[in-house]
């Protein structure tokens, strides 16, 4: 009599055992995996403003130890013909020569605002532009900071302790002078291009274990103040300093050390 071969198949009970057991590993892996997918874009985003720090090293050097204002703005009565406005992002791509070093893989692609467009090199890095001084809408407020525009022909004052642009010798403190930060979250379109230490934590970067945008818009006065980064402040971010060395900071612990955006620490704010 032939020998019947039996077919072992798993039951259910073993089959909702082994899916039971699957559904627990992967509730704990799936966490750390994506903790460590965002531990390797913090780190892109460091490297990419230690690269950033570089070329502005490079810079210094090739203008008399002084560092790129924030915004460069044409005076009307200059004829000069090719002559334009620039920002920082601009004045420091030639030394860059890599577009990528301007986007932060956490925050992406950043629109200016609902009609501009993609930011084209900054990529949302804000760069320290006025420090610890308030942002007023007569332009005489603006201090202490790295600086934001030239204009002569307007009479807009730069953010900059003199109001010159800032050489290396009147900075106090370089390893405790933020230079240019990771983008902030709080959903204004000026935060895309500088940085504002400004009034509150929001406008501090917090997209590293924190809220991740929205990175600009067209909003009413303090309509800011209804995102998480106003909200439920949270995460941190990375910062270039103006010797060159770039740190990790909890939100927390930078926006409670205001003064490390002054450019001359002996100067009241």
């Amino acid at each position: 009599m032939p020998h019947k071969t039996m077919i072992k198949a798993f039951t259910l009970i073993e089959l909702l055992v082994v899916i039971a057991i699957i559904s627990i590993l992967a509730s704990i892996l799936f966490p750390v995996f994506a903790r460590a997918r965002e531990q390797a874009r913090k780190s892109a985003c460091l490297s990419n403003l230690k690269q950033i720090g570089l070329a502005v090293m490079m810079y210094v050097q090739d203008y008399d130890e002084t560092y790129p204002v924030a915004y460069l703005a044409t005076p009307s009565s200059d004829s000069m013909s090719g002559y334009s406005a620039s920002y920082w992002f601009n004045t420091l791509q030639p030394y860059t020569k890599n577009r990528q070093v301007w986007f932060c893989p956490t925050a992406g692609r950043i629109m200016v605002s609902d009609t501009s467009g993609y930011q084209q090199y900054s990529g949302g890095y804000g760069y320290n532009a006025c420090g610890t001084g308030a942002i007023g809408s007569s332009n005489t407020a603006h201090w202490n900071g790295f600086g934001q525009s030239v204009d002569e022909a307007t009479g807009t004052i730069k953010c900059t302790p003199n109001g010159n642009a800032v050489n290396m010798a009147a900075v106090t403190s370089p390893s405790e002078t933020i230079l240019i930060t990771d983008p902030a979250s709080n959903g204004t379109e000026y935060t895309t291009l500088y940085f504002y230490s400004g009034s509150d934590i929001s406008y501090w970067p917090q997209l590293h274990g924190g809220p991740v945008g929205p990175f600009y818009g067209k909003q009413s006065d303090n309509a800011y103040k209804t995102t998480e980064a106003y909200l439920h402040p949270s995460g941190g971010g990375n910062y270039l300093f103006a010797d060159g060395h770039v740190k990790y900071m909890t939100v927390s612990y930078a926006y409670s050390h205001k003064e490390l955006t002054k450019v001359d620490k002996d100067k009241n704010s």
